[in-house]
């Protein structure tokens, strides 16, 4: 068996460009990977079955998880016979806009190429699963990378600088398609601030960076989830650079300069709300 961390993700800024004919949004965003982290361990099997295990019960375990898609997408791809074990120690909130799902479809499949010894390329990786979950290809890469289309174009930027990130997420959780289906989301295309963003870290301040950030879809998910617009402002309160939904929400996070006033903003939330992290950008480099 081996054991791969599989990463969340933020979203430094989320800009819809455009619509393709068949409805997709196209996207331009800004995603960090961040040490706040799931725990996989994968097993080969010798008969041709997929086996799924959760330390959450409500997790599906069959071929609705995106781990499940997967590894099937992988065994038909490679033509291989053979089978896996996967155990998910979950402790990425769903419905939160961290990523949790993809990035845990992305480590399945660097862990089933290490099994059976198949040296795929990220753009073989990226075809075997952009279909199944759109930031997956992110999670091939991790660090900070600029996204494009409906997040199969990965283009690996400059680190975000050391900095510490407390994560709030509301007792709701939203879903992408409704998020992304809504008329305030619909009146949000056009604005591009990841270039500013991108512009940001190259100069490497955090003031830089989120200068001009922002989440076009976070009016559609404060319209359900106003608790969302109140964690922002908690978090601002308490010392915060920088405060965001991440993704189609509902998490937001906060960007801090010191572990000091992280952890004691931390504390804070946690006082009031049930899922409350504090976690580090970081790179992806122990799954490739």
């Amino acid at each position: 068996m081996i054991k791969l961390k599989s990463y969340a993700k933020i979203n430094l800024s989320l800009d819809l460009v455009g619509r393709r004919d068949d409805g997709y949004h196209l996207l331009k965003t800004v995603m960090q990977t961040i040490t706040l982290c799931d725990i996989l361990g994968i097993k080969k099997l010798s008969s041709p079955d997929i086996k799924i295990s959760c330390n959450l019960r409500y997790i599906p375990t069959d071929g609705r998880n995106i781990v499940y898609k997967v590894a099937a997408a992988f065994f038909k791809y490679c033509n291989i016979s053979g089978g896996v074990s996967i155990n998910l120690m979950k402790h990425i909130p769903c419905g939160a806009g961290l990523g949790g799902g993809s990035s845990n479809g992305a480590a399945v499949l660097n862990g089933l190429c290490s099994l059976y010894g198949v040296p795929l390329t990220i753009k073989q990786k990226i075809e075997i699963t952009e279909k199944i979950g759109a930031d997956i290809p992110f999670f091939f890469y991790g660090g900070t990378a600029l996204c494009e289309g409906i997040g199969e174009r990965v283009t690996p930027l400059k680190p975000l600088p050391e900095c510490w990130l407390v994560l709030c997420k509301p007792n709701v959780s939203l879903s992408t398609g409704s998020i992304f289906g809504s008329a305030k989301t619909a009146g949000a295309l056009g604005h591009d601030s990841s270039q500013s963003v991108i512009l940001g870290l190259e100069s490497g301040g955090l003031d830089s960076i989120f200068r001009g950030a922002r989440n076009a879809l976070e009016p559609a998910s404060v319209a359900v989830c106003p608790q969302i617009s109140q964690i922002k402002s908690q978090f601002y309160n308490s010392g915060a650079v920088f405060s965001m939904m991440s993704g189609s929400g509902s998490t937001v996070y906060g960007v801090f300069n010191s572990h000091k006033r992280a952890l004691t903003s931390y504390e804070i939330m946690r006082k009031e709300y049930k899922n409350v992290y504090i976690a580090k950008p970081c790179a992806n480099y122990d799954n490739q």
